[in-house]
């Protein structure tokens, strides 16, 4: 079942991609049947920050949303599980609904399921290039193993090499037989993922034959062994490949790597940054104003810049400590409360709740996406309805932070399409005129 309708967003139809500003994203009360408030959870944005993909109800559902019109257009035929993980230009979000790849259009709002091989029990989709020509993903064989894929102007499905025992060097050991391919660049000439599960980063390039070579760059800076301990060459103790995130234009994959104190005693969770250009890394291990109770900062989206947004937290699947934006060429990282003003008054609580998860900026850096917990009065033990909802911030041109909180109100005035006064949206094209005077036209 699927079905279009439109955010009660106060943008007119022929506004200009992203208006300045704080928008809330959340459902009419028509909207998805049996689901009067369901959870909008915005999983990544495309590079032009035209359109926004996630999932439903956490997992019940993939939706992609037009920024510019505010109609969304989903999908919620999966029974068991269903998200969109990445979406071009175009507004094609790739992702799976249950055990099957799938490419799901806001032009047509049909999902098109990805063939798996044989002998693959199905193929996830995880990152799509800005015109859709490369995919990237993993299989997942007979065995449930995952094994690293890709496609490229449609071709079929196949592996992306792994390195070879030389190249793992002694890390190998901390290997076993699952990998995945997670993001693609802009151009769909670099590809990021992790080998093991999600034990340590992987980056493969395009080289001018058009195949992809892995970079296998850990094993440069890890200490892998107890022969590496006093090798300041090798300058940290691990490097994850959990919440790893690829800029646009293909040159930083930031992470998050363990580094040892001054004492040499312990080591703490610090962000790294890998320049694929370069073949450097750069680790950002300053003391942080917002580094409280000995938590990590965990990126989870990167800008072509090198600005990284994320959470903080004793691990990355815990939010405890809020978010924040790590902005290019500085040495201290901001909590969102603290850098967006206006985001405070609005979802602030949800930020210092821990129930604010961002998950993608656009390839200029002036668009974040994310969901959080919300509600009439921000507090999670209120009796008002309270849910996730997307959210999307907008910097303007010079960089100064302006905000408008996008009215979820039910419209005022509503009318058919000849022209009779409505109590509320009729079955099929309705006339909205908003409070702005602006006219949008809602097909239910």
């Amino acid at each position: 079942m699927k079905k279009l309708f439109t955010f009660p967003i106060a943008l007119a139809l022929a506004a200009p991609v992203m208006a300045e500003g704080l928008h809330i994203f959340r459902c009419s009360e028509d909207g998805i049947p049996g689901q009067t408030e369901p959870m909008l959870m915005g999983f990544a944005i495309s590079a032009d920050a035209r359109y926004v993909c996630g999932t439903i109800q956490q997992g019940g559902g993939i939706f992609v949303a037009d920024c510019l019109t505010g109609e969304v257009k989903w999908n919620a035929d999966g029974e068991d599980s269903s998200e969109l993980r990445a979406v071009d230009n175009r507004g094609v979000g790739v992702g799976f609904i249950d055990e099957d790849g799938v490419l799901f259009s806001f032009a047509s709002g049909e999902p098109s399921y990805i063939t798996a091989p044989e002998g693959v029990r199905y193929v996830q989709g995880e990152g799509i290039s800005n015109d859709g020509s490369v995919m990237a993903g993993s299989f997942t064989m007979k065995s449930f193993s995952t094994v690293a894929a890709f496609s490229v102007d449609g071709a079929p499905w196949a592996n992306l090499p792994i390195p070879s025992d030389e190249e793992l060097g002694c890390l190998k050991a901390y290997l076993n037989s699952f990998s995945a391919a997670k993001f693609v660049s802009g151009d769909g000439n670099v590809i990021l993922g992790h080998l093991g599960n999600f034990t340590f980063p992987i980056v493969w390039k395009r080289n001018a034959s058009g195949e992809y070579e892995a970079d296998f760059f850990p094993i440069r800076y890890v200490k892998g062994v107890e022969e590496d301990r006093y090798d300041e060459s090798k300058p940290l103790y691990a490097l994850s490949g959990t919440y790893t995130c690829l800029s646009n234009n293909g040159r930083y994959a930031a992470t998050v790597g363990a580094v040892a104190d001054e004492t040499n005693t312990y080591t703490r969770i610090v962000p790294v940054v890998y320049d694929i250009q370069e073949k450097s890394i750069k680790i950002y291990d300053a003391p942080q104003v917002i580094d409280q109770f000995e938590a990590g900062l965990f990126p989870r989206s990167i800008a072509d810049d090198g600005t990284f947004i994320g959470t903080i937290g004793e691990t990355a699947a815990e939010y405890n400590f809020g978010c924040f934006i790590w902005k290019a060429g500085e040495e201290q990282a901001e909590l969102y409360i603290e850098a967006f003003p206006e985001f405070s008054k609005m979802l602030g609580e949800a930020d210092v709740l821990g129930q604010n998860v961002p998950t993608g900026i656009s390839a200029d850096g002036q668009h974040i996406v994310g969901y959080a917990y919300y509600s009439k009065d921000y507090d999670i033990t209120s009796e008002e309805p309270a849910y996730y909802v997307t959210y999307l911030i907008s910097l303007d041109g010079s960089g100064v932070e302006t905000f408008r909180l996008t009215p979820a109100e039910a419209p005022g005035a509503i009318y058919s399409i000849d022209g009779r006064s409505l109590s509320g949206l009729q079955k099929g094209l309705n006339i909205v005129r908003n409070a702005d005077g602006s006219i949008t036209k809602i097909l239910k």
